[in-house]
């Protein structure tokens, strides 16, 4: 599993709705903060349409199609489990 971490630092201006949801947010004492607010809002995103899921999945389709390239152009060798153990040592059960 591959886990990156970004750190971000951004001046956001919220007018209108949106700080009136931030404020709510913080008034129903949901968030302490506006970037609490946010950050809820954000998890929320995330939890209704997987989006680092999907990100995950199409880095690892990314993956396959390149070793496959590889493989395809004998910059990569496939081999057979028989053909693993015997090279590695190792047994797979």
């Amino acid at each position: 599993m591959l886990i990156i971490v970004i750190i971000m630092n951004m001046n956001v201006k919220l007018t209108g709705i949106n700080e009136k949801i931030i404020l709510g947010a913080i008034s129903a004492g949901l968030a302490k903060t506006k970037t609490g607010a946010i950050t809820l809002g954000l998890v929320e995103l995330e939890h209704k349409y997987n989006l680092l899921e999907r990100m995950e999945e199409e880095e690892d389709l990314r993956e396959a199609r390149r070793i496959m390239a590889e493989i395809k152009s004998g910059r990569a060798k496939l081999y057979t489990q028989a053909q693993f153990e015997k090279k590695t040592g190792m047994k797979i059960r």
